[in-house]
């Protein structure tokens, strides 16, 4: 495999790891950088391991933090939308009940040979 070209990034002073753990040495372990700026770093802005790990981790937790309030979103989305199915399901059940108890004799469908009544206004065809 040929050598690697890979050139560090330009990185500002300040664009360090918070609380890096470092397998390589002790030497890395000096420069830490708060969270805060942590989540403001740009990405290009990235050149050791460490940087990268952070930055990685600090988008996951944005990313679980999104997902967390979408999930929320959406299960509050589906109670409400199951209250509205249950009331409307109620209230055909209601319009069910009420149409049998209350007109009985009314056919559900017109009769299969009952012709039907044909009106026609403003010719001289009238059935």
């Amino acid at each position: 495999m040929p050598p690697s070209s890979a050139l560090p990034l330009k990185v500002t002073s300040a664009a360090t790891v918070a609380n890096p753990v470092s397998p390589s040495g002790p030497a890395r372990d000096k420069t830490p950088t708060p969270s805060a700026q942590l989540k403001q770093t740009n990405p290009g802005d990235i050149s050791s391991p460490h940087e990268l790990t952070a930055f990685v981790e600090t988008l996951l937790e944005q990313l679980d933090t999104k997902f967390d309030e979408m999930s929320s979103q959406i299960l509050d989305r589906m109670g409400q939308m199951s209250t509205r199915v249950d009331a409307l399901e109620a209230s055909i059940q209601d319009i069910i009940n009420g149409d049998v108890t209350a007109t009985p004799s009314m056919p559900q469908s017109p009769l299969p040979n009952a012709a039907p009544a044909i009106k026609r206004t403003g010719s001289a065809l009238a059935m």
